[in-house]
């Protein structure tokens, strides 16, 4: 075979396995010639609710009241209810080039406003293992990490924040200790959650139960 045919060949091969993959506009084309149509362009909503779950560390609900090690027990932090500020736009228009499945997925819909303040506030007398004790009504948010309910471990509160979050309706946060008590607890506390329009979020009466 000389070396025209096997150009052809290859040619041949490469288009024939691309037919069986499904492709991303985004990723070839990023506009209407690609044949998946207009993508939708996300929406914005309000958040009216949280909802809460207590969970283990590889983000299993459990009861409120059992006992785990500090870095198996969490605080679930979940979007409950959303409004919209705009009627949805449907950009999907189906496939118009034969042989080729392409994966069109518009950017996901995110919050109006952005998760500036985070911070968590006792609601239990407690006293850690080195004799620090923590009275009612004080913040505890330089104990407590946060990060995404199925990444391992917590990063503190302000590291997580940064200059402010825009949330999306799929994002599922867990909350837990930092670092190891030193002794049995029992958290109860109130996660205060500040957005950049001053809207504001009072979760209370959050237990977590550290053996």
């Amino acid at each position: 075979m000389n070396s025209h045919s096997k150009r052809i060949l290859t040619t041949f091969s490469l288009f024939s396995f691309m037919a069986l993959l499904p492709m991303s506009c985004g990723l070839f084309c990023g506009n209407d010639s690609c044949g998946c149509g207009p993508v939708s362009k996300p929406r914005e909503f309000v958040i009216e609710s949280f909802a809460t779950r207590t969970v283990d560390g590889s983000g299993n609900e459990i009861l409120k009241t059992q006992s785990r090690n500090f870095d198996q027990i969490f605080i679930s932090l979940e979007i409950k209810d959303i409004k919209f500020t705009s009627q949805a736009k449907v950009g999907w228009e189906g496939l118009r080039n034969p042989g080729f499945a392409f994966a069109c997925s518009p950017a996901p819909d995110t919050s109006k406003n952005e998760l500036n303040l985070i911070e968590i506030i006792n609601e239990g007398e407690f006293t850690l293992a080195d004799g620090t004790k923590y009275p009612i009504g004080e913040k505890i948010t330089s104990l407590v990490g946060i990060n995404r309910v199925f990444n391992n471990g917590v990063v503190p509160i302000a590291e997580f924040t940064g200059l402010g979050r825009k949330l999306t309706f799929e994002d599922s946060f867990k909350i837990g200790l930092l670092q190891n008590p030193g002794k049995e607890l029992r958290l109860k506390f109130t996660i205060r959650l500040v957005f950049d329009d001053a809207q504001e979020f009072l979760l209370t009466d959050q237990i977590l139960n550290v053996q």
